[in-house]
């Protein structure tokens, strides 16, 4: 596994799930009604990212700019390791709000974690369910850009995708597009412009049972639980860029 592109998966995939999260979850809704703070992440090589959080809501930044707390991290391994809960960063500004990084902004990163990487317990429940679902496949997507930007072999099949725009969608769950330009991976929230291809679970329980595991694609295709069409060579490639997600996201 590649700690740059794992790296970027953390800084611009895992942090913008957070936008969604307090739709789902009672505790991250309360901090994002709670006190206003803007939190730039900034890692040398990578890039940089902002989390402003407040007025009922979280948006994910990408780029620097204005904040009230700044952390740096030297390299990738060092923003990964803050992710597997072995390390800390710098801070650059913002010294004296340690204790909201300790506190709000940490119970944000565990309950996502908590959707996430769910415990088949959890599962028996029909909003937790759903809720791990839809942040399943937004965190599916927006790693899936990441890895064929950075890493070296989603790279070659992201050369080999032709320009367009590609639907991924649940239905009665997020609808995402995916843009191919000159072999270069976008992301964005809403349905294509210009639709070339299309991925669309039949609802949130396909989508996720695919996600976790519980269901490949064939039988998801034989069974009408997943939608393909359009253009081929782009589906074909994303495809195979989507099958290296499990290394980043696992």
């Amino acid at each position: 596994m590649d700690q740059h592109t794992l790296a970027r998966v953390n800084l611009f995939a895992l942090l913008r799930c957070l936008e969604d999260l307090p739709a789902v979850d009672a505790a991250a809704r309360a901090i994002a009604e709670g006190k206003a703070e803007t939190i730039q992440f900034t890692v040398g090589g990578v890039g940089a990212a902002r989390l402003a959080i407040g007025g009922g809501r979280i948006e994910f930044l990408p780029g620097p700019g204005s904040k009230s707390i700044h952390l740096w991290f030297p390299k990738a391994e060092a923003l990964n390791a803050l992710f597997a809960g072995k390390g800390n960063p710098i801070p650059l500004k913002g010294l004296t709000k340690i204790a909201y990084l300790k506190g709000p902004f940490t119970i944000l990163t565990e309950r996502l974690g908590y959707y996430l990487r769910a415990k088949p317990e959890l599962l028996a429940d029909k909003g937790f369910k759903e809720a791990n679902a839809s942040l399943s496949l937004r965190a599916a997507v927006y790693a899936l850009a990441e890895i064929g930007n950075s890493d070296r072999e989603g790279r070659l099949n992201a050369a080999r995708m032709p320009d367009g725009e590609v639907l991924l969608a649940a239905k009665g769950g997020p609808e995402l597009t995916l843009e191919s330009k000159g072999g270069r991976l976008a992301c964005r929230k809403g349905l294509p412009a210009r639709l070339r291809a299309r991925m669309v679970f039949a609802d949130l329980d396909s989508a996720g049972a695919l996600l976790r595991g519980e269901m490949d694609s064939y039988t998801a295709i034989g069974s009408e639980k997943l939608e393909l069409g359009g253009f081929v060579p782009l589906l074909d490639n994303m495809n195979k860029i989507l099958g290296l997600v499990p290394r980043y996201l696992n």
